[in-house]
């Protein structure tokens, strides 16, 4: 799964950013309320944007069960990327995706 999202520096300073990408899990019994999933650091001229990609595989994905099997659970997923974790002041964008079935992967 390929996603983008578009970074501006709306400040009057050339400055630095750590896009960050984290992944909430849906509403399981043992599963992580959320995970980093992918950051990259960008520099930004004053005024200036650009497009970030970030790639995710199954492993990204998935999560480790109660049994201790990684799996890619059933259900609906969050993605949130910006300069910082979900709940904090940092602006951030989401959206969100569901997966049907499960997909069990190797250790």
């Amino acid at each position: 799964m390929e996603l983008g999202v578009d970074v501006k520096n709306a400040g009057s300073r050339d400055g630095d950013e750590v896009v960050q990408l984290y992944l909430e899990f849906p509403k399981l019994s043992g599963a992580p309320l959320r995970a980093l999933r992918g950051f990259q650091r960008v520099h930004l001229r004053a005024g200036e944007s650009r497009h970030v990609r970030f790639n995710l595989n199954a492993r990204d994905l998935s999560m480790v069960n109660e049994s201790g099997e990684r799996l890619v659970a059933p259900g609906t997923y969050q993605l949130n990327v910006g300069g910082g974790q979900p709940g904090t002041n940092a602006e951030s964008v989401g959206t969100s995706f569901t997966i049907r079935g499960e997909q069990k992967l190797p250790d």
